[in-house]
């Protein structure tokens, strides 16, 4: 089953190969978690901090649905 549309949106950039979504904040990032955990997804966050964008929360689908 694919993820719903409103989700699926939010994945628009890719980073190390997945489909991913980033976020400037700690509390974005876990709706989405929360999101994923209650449509059985699996997911893989991670906490990356540049000089230029600051601090992101990149929340990344480990697998394809509906690709």
């Amino acid at each position: 089953m694919p993820l719903p549309s409103s989700i699926q949106a939010l994945f628009n950039e890719t980073f190390d190969g997945m489909q991913a979504a980033k976020f400037k904040t700690a509390s974005e990032a876990a709706n989405l978690e929360t999101n994923l955990k209650w449509l059985s997804r699996s997911y893989r966050t991670k906490i990356v901090t540049t000089k230029k964008h600051g601090r992101e929360f990149v929340v990344m689908l480990l697998e394809q649905y509906g690709a």
